[in-house]
């Protein structure tokens, strides 16, 4: 394979653009992953002015366009691979009509099940939720696979804050085993890696049980009755299966997701070199206090630049 294309995230909002369609240290990135919110995909309208805004962009030559599907659905309620709901059919038909009109490389959505009651938390409730998520991405890998594009499935940090102030938890998408069985069953789909989510999947699965949080014992013993794991970045990715693109940031404990590039738990920079040999898109996901103005984003793209040179 060749090297990854490098790439930043934004919404796609006139001011996000701006700022993310502009060179970094005189070179362009490469592309962008798009987050779609639900309200990016409210109505025909919307979608309309979504592609029009991209497609009149101005961009460099072999520019790639990638898309990450929402962690809210069109129903008002949370994106769910497994309640098989026509809200979050219509979240995948409209983000593969947006995929279609810009030839995007990929799109991307999560393998989640999403609830605030970590009772949930059961290899019971995780092969029952497996099974029902087999259907829906079938439809999927088709739908994406009929609009051209690369249909791909992210997993999970253990403690989801649904880009919202809460604590909720899904039994899906946090182990390895989990991608391996869905790749098995559903031929055509491919796997995006997030190292942030990745590093505080395996801090969870070692770090003290810290007793302040009412939620972090009913987690943990969940953690440790699901498959075994490396306890290394690498080590995890290099399990999961079919990888494609990449996102990536930092993280720190249990909760510190999204970090800039040097500031948490792990050294980025031997994962960033195994990356660039293994998948198509290595997209800088770093939090931003200011979303219209990328400084995290573009300071980690400055460091993959150095690692994989």
């Amino acid at each position: 394979m060749v090297a990854a294309k490098l790439l930043l995230k934004a919404r796609p909002t006139p001011a996000q653009l701006a700022d993310r369609l502009r060179p970094v240290d005189g070179v362009w990135p490469e592309g962008i992953e798009l987050y779609l919110a639900a309200a990016d995909l409210a109505d025909q309208a919307t979608l309309d002015e979504v592609v029009g805004r991209l497609t009149g962009a101005a961009t460099p030559p072999d520019f790639a366009w990638l898309i990450e599907g929402p962690v809210d659905s069109l129903d008002g309620e949370d994106f769910d691979i497994t309640r098989q709901s026509e809200a979050d059919r219509l979240v995948l038909e409209r983000i593969a009509q947006i995929a279609e009109r810009i030839g995007a490389r990929a799109v991307n959505i999560h393998v989640i099940s999403p609830s605030t009651d970590p009772r949930r938390l059961t290899v019971e409730c995780r092969a029952e939720l497996l099974d029902r998520a087999v259907a829906f991405l079938s439809v999927f890998v088709q739908m994406m696979h009929a609009a051209g594009t690369v249909p791909t499935v992210e997993h999970m940090p253990p403690v989801l804050r649904m880009r919202r102030d809460a604590f909720a938890f899904t039994p899906i998408g946090m182990a390895s085993a989990d991608f391996r069985y869905l790749v098995e069953w559903i031929p055509g789909l491919r796997v995006l890696v997030d190292t942030s989510h990745a590093g505080l999947y395996l801090n969870a699965r070692r770090l003290p049980v810290d007793p302040s949080l009412e939620w972090n014992a009913p987690l943990r013993r969940y953690l440790d009755r699901l498959p075994a794991e490396p306890d290394d970045l690498i080590g995890f990715m290099g399990v999961l299966p079919n990888l494609e693109n990449a996102q990536i940031s930092n993280a720190s404990g249990l909760l510190g997701e999204g970090l800039a590039y040097a500031d948490g738990d792990f050294d980025l920079d031997p994962a960033m070199r195994w990356l660039n040999a293994r998948v198509h898109h290595i997209v800088t996901e770093t939090l931003e206090t200011n979303n219209d103005d990328a400084v995290n984003m573009r300071a980690a793209l400055r460091r993959v630049r150095m690692a994989v040179a």
